[in-house]
């Protein structure tokens, strides 16, 4: 299926591991110009220049999301070298778990900064050269099931993801009236580093996983790529203020154990 994303400028946050380099591959065997961003330079460098000995048509910039002059000063170069872009990939996430008693409120801060205040700020510029240069755009927050499902141990991170839901959903019915789509894509329990160390270190966690997983497996980062790549493409135009979970049946399930 032909998705006519061919030579459209694409930038992916949180580019260098999991979902977010999984989306970048997945843009390059579209033929897309990907703008990659993540912290760490070394990494990024490293998986830049492997890609382009590929032939593919990619940038890295290194950026510090959780500093707001960084990512203005990233959102400047892009205006400066792109005019804009047609599709934005806010993926770059942290978390930080905490008893909600105990979690320190620079941390709270911080991982609201990254996931929340960061991706609005992204979303905000991005979209206005979206306008400015009449750019049919989209744009897709990465989100999580845990954008409605609570975790006791980790408030900073569901309230961040809870907000992101929010987000998206008001940007989206703010920008349809310029042709700019705004969608959600919530992984569930995705095969990423964290994830296997996780449950490398716990039995009890990765039967927990499992169990409340109906397919019985994690999903891999490709799969929530693959979805990430549909719903930013042309073929899902009439598509906007949506949220698609790939959970493996997580959500319908609901409980926690």
């Amino acid at each position: 299926m032909d998705l006519n994303l061919k030579n459209k400028k694409v930038l992916v946050t949180g580019g260098c591991q999991g979902i977010g380099l999984a989306c970048v591959k997945a843009f390059l065997n579209e033929q897309s110009k990907v703008i990659m961003v993540d912290q760490n330079y070394k990494k990024g460098e490293k998986i830049c220049q492997e890609l382009r000995k590929k032939g593919n048509d990619v940038e890295f910039l290194s950026v510090d999301l959780s500093d707001e002059q960084s990512v203005f000063k990233m959102l400047n170069f892009i205006e400066k070298e792109y005019n804009y872009v047609d599709v934005c990939i806010n993926n770059a996430g942290v978390t930080f778990r905490s008893d909600v008693l105990e979690i320190e409120l620079e941390d709270f801060k911080r991982v609201l900064n990254i996931n929340l205040v960061a991706l609005f700020i992204i979303s905000q510029n991005i979209a206005k050269n979206m306008v400015k240069f009449k750019v049919n755009g989209s744009i897709t927050n990465i989100g999580s099931v845990n954008s409605i499902l609570a975790l006791p141990d980790n408030p900073a991170y569901v309230a961040s993801k809870g907000g992101v839901l929010q987000l998206t959903k008001s940007m989206s019915i703010a920008m349809a009236k310029h042709n700019i789509r705004v969608n959600l894509v919530g992984p569930g329990s995705i095969n990423t580093p964290l994830q296997r160390s996780g449950m490398s270190r716990s039995k009890k966690l990765k039967k927990m996983v499992l169990s409340r997983t109906p397919l019985n497996r994690l999903g891999e980062p490709e799969e929530v790529a693959d979805a990430v790549l549909y719903i930013s493409s042309e073929k899902a135009s009439y598509i906007t203020g949506e949220c698609l979970y790939v959970d493996g049946g997580r959500l319908p399930l609901n409980f926690v154990v």
